[in-house]
């Protein structure tokens, strides 16, 4: 017998409608004929999903048609991926501590998504690198004409079609249970009234809780420099799937908190032209007043936005001079960030937003070195103007002798005025959260399943170790739609069981 009385029933009930929620409750309404329920606490549904530029996936139908990558990808590796490739990448890249289970669904389950695309008429542009420059590449990347926006729709659309029920500015508060075996949500209507849900099954895909300071404060290995993010995309991912799973006696001593840091301009999207001229070639330093690391480190944001929150307050400095601005403004980046800041870009509006972030704080100007370095706030302006000095002299000589630059990037500062931008990590999202087996079933600290309940997309562990995988780019929206499908498919299968 139910434990609870519910206002309304429906076989499955998924948390969070992004690309892995939508994509669980299509499937498991589509396929399973069940009756299902999405709640999505925001107004629109769509999360993370709609911020995504491409879709990791393995031998799908746009690889074996290409049969090649374009030559121009600038990577030694001239082919498209086998499994046994794409399985070395994702173990080796973790060290070892992916799951190998949760592995083998990134490999098998994702071609179906480009099919599943492809049926929904949407238009497959290339299949490649993320990063031109990047040599470990493997190439991945399925980007669609109008990204992850256009995919969201197209799959929004699906779902309705399917028979799915959508409730928006519906959070779920709490995933109800009966001797161990989930039965329900509590959740609160977009009138504030609350209502209980029961269900055979209950999907989390509530993206994760890089939106929630106290939570990355507690579960990830940044947890010193949390108050020192800037959020770049204006998401709400709070954790609150993790949150519920873990009142159910889901493990959380695994490190949950893997994280997606991507480097940006402090208070500013991604598409910034400050931040697109913060990730170049050029100068990096610290609060201390030193640089930290090869500044090629661009070339890979992944990296760029680890050791940005290594440092002192998270806090990093990017400097350059008149000449490097022009340069960036008139030929264009030499680092992308996909397509947010594009490779050859020019950054027309630098000098613009560069006068806004100096009225408001986050830069700052000086006719000489000295000047900056005594403008900018909380940093040993005399360590910065040594650490220049020596710069240039490594300019000079052509050799960069602390971090080993090349040549071709050592371009001296010596053309007033000079300019300094106040950059941070962002975290993009989380990327780690409730332990799953390979059915993304949750499980205990036993590693048992609880019955019942699931977890999909940023909500669900074991793709990871302590980074993104930028290797295999489009690596989180691919494990969004095949993790989602992966579930339905297990909660089908389990509920056609019972009945």
């Amino acid at each position: 017998m139910p434990k609870y009385v519910y206002d309304t029933e429906y076989d499955v009930v998924v948390i969070g409608g992004g690309a892995a929620g939508k994509m669980a409750a299509y499937t498991a309404a589509k396929e399973g004929e069940l009756k299902v329920a999405l709640l999505e606490k925001m107004p629109e549904t769509g999360g993370t999903s709609i911020y995504t530029e491409d879709l990791t996936a393995f031998n799908s139908i746009e690889q074996q048609e290409r049969k090649t990558p374009p030559k121009f990808t600038g990577t030694p590796f001239d082919h498209y991926p086998t499994y046994a490739e794409g399985y070395a990448r994702y173990m080796d890249y973790s060290h070892q501590r992916a799951n190998p289970d949760v592995v083998r669904v990134q490999l098998y389950e994702t071609a179906e998504t480009v099919q599943f695309y492809r049926d929904l008429g949407a238009e497959c542009v290339n299949v490649f690198v993320f990063a031109f420059n990047q040599p470990n590449e493997l190439n991945t990347a399925h980007r669609y004409e109008g990204l992850g926006e256009r995919m969201q729709e197209l799959l929004l659309r699906a779902t309705v079609n399917a028979g799915v029920d959508i409730f928006t500015s519906t959070p779920a508060q709490k995933i109800l249970s009966n001797g161990g075996v989930v039965e329900g949500v509590e959740a609160v209507d977009s009138k504030g009234n609350k209502m209980l849900i029961g269900a055979k099954a209950v999907i989390i895909a509530s993206g994760g809780f890089g939106n929630n300071p106290e939570m990355v404060k507690k579960y990830t290995w940044q947890h010193w420099t949390a108050d020192y993010t800037s959020q770049c995309v204006p998401t709400q991912n709070t954790g609150d799937g993790l949150n519920m799973a873990l009142e159910l006696g889901a493990d959380g001593t695994t490190a949950p908190g893997v994280v997606m840091n991507i480097p940006c301009a402090w208070g500013k999207l991604l598409t910034a032209h400050t931040t697109g001229a913060g990730i170049q070639p050029i100068v990096w330093a610290n609060n201390r007043g030193e640089r930290f690391a090869n500044e090629e480190m661009g070339f890979s944001f992944m990296n760029a936005g680890s050791s940005f929150i290594k440092q002192p307050k998270g806090k990093v400095y990017a400097i350059l001079d008149s000449a490097q601005a022009k340069y960036y403004m008139e030929e264009g980046s030499e680092i992308s960030l996909g397509e947010f800041i594009v490779y050859n870009q020019k950054l027309t509006h630098l000098l613009a937003e560069l006068d806004e972030a100096i009225k408001a704080g986050y830069a700052w100007k000086g006719d000489t070195v000295e000047e900056l370095a005594g403008a900018i706030d909380d940093v040993n302006a005399n360590a910065l103007i040594a650490t220049l000095k020596e710069y240039n002299e490594f300019c000079q000589d052509g050799v960069d002798k602390k971090f080993f630059k090349q040549a071709k990037y050592l371009r001296p500062l010596s053309k007033p005025p000079y300019y300094a931008i106040r950059m941070a990590a962002s975290i993009l999202t989380t990327i780690g959260g409730i332990r799953v087996n390979g059915d993304m079933q949750v499980t205990d600290e036993n590693y048992d399943p609880i019955p019942g309940l699931y977890a999909a997309g940023n909500d669900a562990s074991g793709l990871y170790g302590d980074t993104y995988n930028l290797d295999c780019p489009g690596t989180a929206c691919g494990f969004a739609h095949a993790s989602g499908r992966k579930a339905a498919r297990h909660a089908i299968k389990i509920i056609k069981a019972r009945n």
